[in-house]
Parts: structure tokens; C-alpha cells; sequence
């Protein structure tokens, strides 16, 4: 049974789900124009099973103007969701009926060609959606080279062979990326990811029932998990703010429970690799507002100890960076509290500087023995520091400070020394946010620029969120006479941008 003190980040999953159950119910009534043979149905039913959920869910064959397989014309909507409440049973599906990648995706399981009978029918009619998922988008969200896995195709597809929930989150996030990234200019592949995302948020609330009344097994907090995951990946696909960031905060105490379970000996990879994914999300969130960090020490231990493949290959910051800067982050919410005094919160930052300082990349253990990925180190180091330097005050230094002019510059040598077409340039992104928006010249402001709009281009993902920051960041610079002009880690920056429950973002 849930333990009581859980009952309060249940609720607040709860209270965070239908604000955006209604937005999203708006999106899809905007879109019947456009998508006319998407019937709309109610956001909001009494009782959700974890098997069943919502129908008429268009197949990207009707999108693509294309006939279902063995049909001579295109029905107006197809029905391939199964409202049985009972378990799905597994049927083997004849090798020819899939295409190759997904053979290669359901071979992960122990009977390769089995999965649920009630989900045969999307992954089918899906496939396309799947294939980009797994061929185009996965390979942007994660640093996958020789001697390395690609942890999306790993662990998140052979979930998605497992569970609606997973697997409609999974087709609104590659729906949304598909448009967005040009593949296609089809306004309708809007609407499929808004109505997939709905389906999602449905099934999620469905486990959150299920965890309020009994509790949830292990596989069922690991769909919970990669829900969530996927939920946030879609909103920094669509804006770069995730709406989710209360669910994100509200699945702390899930991944607590999973980092430092009774037996250690349980605690799979798929689970380290979703708590490290959300765990970084959770630091990333702080870089812009301290409060918002959720999770707890305990939680980014277990990453730094046990998570370190993943949190590298996934975005390329070193697991003892990751835990350090964690811990500032952590300090820093408690002075705000009120809860530590300024003078060792001082001390504090001190430590952390100079650990900075010190700390050497060539000491630190990579997953491979390419040179990028102590750049890409140093990178994160720099970045680190110049959130450091920021506190406890944002406007105490000047952006002509030598130590951010340093940290400014060693970042953007960083770039300058990573070939654009590298699998490791992508994750420079959250640098050079940083150094675009601490820079006090136009020349590097314009060549971070030039990188940041390369790493949109080769990953498809827009991030309009970012683009108006570093914007209004640099035209308040042109017209403010302050001596401390607006930056980055300015918090009322970010707060004329967002709301409370929403999280600035980017991956």
C-alpha cells in the first residue's frame, strides 16, 4: 500500500493534470478545421484502466494520404485502440507484417516477435511515426557513437511495445518532431500529437489512481517514469517551457523510491536511466529557479554513483559535475528559504568555485576514449561556473567580470574545437545558452548564435523559448544604462516568461 507521506506529490500530479487536459482539449478544437476526420471526444472520463483509453486516434497512413494495408480506399478514421479491461494477451505477429526496424525493436523482447494483441493494430498503422522515433529523433536526444547504445532505442521502445500510455507519448513526441523538424508541413500531424498527448496524460493519471489506491509494481513506476519523460521531451519539442514541470516534481518520491530501493540489486538500467534523465531535467529547471528543485540528494548520489553511463551518453555532463552543481542548487533554496544563513551559504559557494576551478577532465572516467568528451567537460564546467559566480545576488558582478569573460570564452572555444557534424556538438546547446546571454560582445554573441541555430537545424527542434530569452535578453542590454544589465539567471527574466508550475527547458 502507498505510504501516507506520498499521498501529497499524488496529489500534486493531480492538481497539475487538468489545466493541461483542458489546454489540450482547446489546441484539438482549434485544429478541426484543418483535421476534420479527428472526431473529438471528452478529455475526462470517471475511470481509466491502464489498457484502455481513448479511440479513433488517426493512423499516419491517413495522414500521409496513404491506404491502410489491404484497404483500396482511405476510411475516414480508424479505430486501433482495444477498450478491454482485462490484460492484453500476447499474440506472435508474422515477421513479414512488420518492417525491419521494428523487428529490430521488439527483438529486445524474450519471445522476439510478441507483443500485446491490443497494441498490434497502432504499431502498425504507426509505423512511419515509430521509424523516425526510432532512426532520426532518438539519435538527437542522445550522444550515440561506436561503443556506446542508444538508450532511447534500449529502453523507451521496448516499453512502448508494452503500454498505450508509453507508446502514444512516445507517437505525440515523434508526431510533433516530424512536423516541426520539416519533414512535413501537414498541419494535421498537429493535431495527432495534440490527441496522442491527451491519450498519454490519460494513461498517467491512470497510474496515479492506481498508486493513490494500491500502489504500483515496479514496471508500472518505470511506465510512470518514461510518461513523464516523454511528456517534457514533447513540450521542449513544441516551446522549450514544459507544462509538465509539475508532474515532474510530483514523480520525485518515484524516483527516490527507485534510486534507493531495500535491495539494491533491483534496481534496473531502464530505472537508472530514467532517473538520471529526470534527475538532469530537475537540475536543468534550477539553473533559471533554485525553488524549483525537486529532487532529492539521495536521488543525484545514485546518479553520480550508478548512473554515470547514462546521464553521459544522454547529454554529456559528468556525473561529479552534475552532483556538485546539484548540491549549490540545493544551498541556494535553502538561503532563499531562509533556512541558511548567508555567511555559509558564502562559504559554500566558495567550495563550489574553487572545486570548479580545480577540477581536472582528465582525471574523470567517459564512456569512450574520444577526445569530445572532455570537451564537452569543459563545456558544462564553464557553464557551471558562471551560474556560480551569479549567486547569491544576480547583479553583484558585472558581465565584464574577468572570470565570466573566461568562462564565456572558454565555452565558445569549446564549440569552435568540435566538428558541427559530431554527435557530441548537439549537446552544447545549454553552454552556449549561457555564454550568448553572459557575453558582453556582439561578435561572440553573434558566433554562439550561429552555433545555436546550427544545433536547431541538425536536430529539427525549434526552441522559441530560448530564442526570445537570449532576444529580449540582448535588447534590454541595447537600451538599459544599468551598469548590471539583465542576464540569463536573472529570475524576473524568466518569470515575465513563465508560470509557476511551467519549467524553462531545453534537451
Amino acid at each position: 500500500m502507498l505510504q501516507t507521506a506520498h499521498r501529497g506529490n499524488n496529489h500534486e500530479l493531480f492538481d497539475g493534470m487538468a489545466p493541461s487536459l483542458r489546454n489540450l482539449s482547446q489546441k484539438v478544437s482549434q485544429m478541426r478545421p484543418k483535421a476534420a476526420c479527428l472526431r473529438r471526444r471528452s478529455l475526462v472520463h470517471s475511470s481509466w484502466d491502464s489498457d484502455a483509453g481513448p479511440t479513433d486516434l488517426l493512423p499516419l497512413s491517413t495522414i500521409l494520404g496513404k491506404p491502410p494495408q489491404g484497404s483500396d480506399a482511405e476510411p475516414e478514421a480508424l479505430v486501433v485502440v482495444s477498450v478491454a479491461r482485462s490484460p492484453p494477451s500476447l499474440m506472435p505477429l508474422p515477421p513479414n507484417s512488420l518492417g525491419p526496424n521494428l523487428i529490430s525493436h521488439i527483438s529486445t523482447f524474450s519471445s522476439p516477435s510478441a507483443i500485446p494483441s491490443s497494441l498490434q493494430g497502432e504499431i502498425l498503422a504507426n509505423r512511419h511515426l515509430i521509424d523516425h522515433f526510432d532512426q532520426i529523433l532518438s539519435e538527437h536526444l542522445t550522444i550515440h557513437i561506436h561503443g556506446t547504445v542508444n538508450q532511447f532505442r534500449e529502453y523507451v521502445l521496448p516499453l512502448a511495445y508494452q503500454h498505450r500510455g508509453i507508446l502514444h507519448a512516445l507517437l505525440g513526441l515523434s508526431a510533433c518532431h516530424f512536423r516541426l523538424s520539416g519533414k512535413s508541413k501537414n498541419q494535421q500531424f498537429v493535431a495527432l500529437s495534440l490527441r496522442y498527448r491527451s491519450s498519454a496524460l490519460h494513461y498517467l493519471g491512470s497510474l496515479v489512481s492506481n498508486e493513490e489506491i494500491s500502489g504500483l509494481t515496479t514496471s508500472e513506476e518505470e511506465y510512470a517514469l518514461v510518461m513523464i519523460f516523454l511528456l517534457v521531451l514533447h513540450d521542449v519539442c513544441e516551446t522549450g517551457v514544459s507544462s509538465h514541470g509539475v508532474r515532474l516534481t510530483g514523480v520525485a518520491f518515484l524516483c527516490k523510491r527507485l534510486a534507493c530501493p531495500t535491495n539494491s540489486s533491483t534496481r534496473s538500467k531502464t530505472s537508472m536511466f530514467l532517473i538520471s534523465a529526470l534527475a538532469w531535467l530537475d537540475v536543468l529547471r534550477s539553473f533559471s529557479s533554485v525553488e524549483k528543485l525537486a529532487y532529492s540528494e539521495d536521488v543525484r548520489k545514485c546518479v553520480r554513483d550508478h548512473g554515470s553511463l547514462s546521464l553521459h551518453t544522454l547529454v554529456g555532463c559528468p556525473p561529479v559535475i552534475f552532483h556538485r552543481i546539484g548540491r549549490v542548487f540545493n544551498a541556494a533554496k535553502s538561503y532563499l528559504g531562509g533556512d541558511l544563513p548567508l555567511d555559509r551559504f558564502q562559504v559554500l559557494l566558495d567550495e563550489a568555485e574553487k572545486f570548479f576551478r580545480s577540477w581536472d577532465p582528465d582525471q574523470a572516467v567517459y564512456p569512450t576514449g574520444n577526445q569530445e568528451w572532455k570537451q564537452l567537460a569543459e563545456a558544462y564546467r564553464h557553464a557551471c561556473l558562471l551560474r556560480i559566480i551569479r549567486l547569491p545576488g544576480h547583479f553583484t558582478v558585472p558581465r565584464e567580470d574577468p572570470r565570466i569573460r573566461a568562462s564565456v570564452s572558454a565555452i565558445l572555444d569549446v564549440c569552435a574545437d568540435i566538428h558541427r557534424d559530431s554527435a557530441f556538438y548537439k549537446r552544447l546547446l545549454f553552454p552556449l545558452f549561457l555564454a550568448g546571454a553572459e557575453t558582453s560582445s556582439p561578435h561572440q554573441l553573434h558566433y554562439a548564435n550561429s552555433c545555436i541555430d546550427e544545433i536547431k537545424h541538425l536536430t529539427g527542434f525549434p526552441h522559441p523559448a530560448m530564442t526570445k530569452l537570449l532576444t529580449k535578453i540582448w535588447e534590454e542590454r541595447r537600451t538599459n544604462t544599468n551598469a548590471f544589465p539583465l542576464t540569463a539567471i536573472n529570475l524576473q527574466a524568466f518569470s515575465e516568461l513563465l508560470h509557476s508550475q511551467q519549467s524553462f527547458l531545453f534537451f
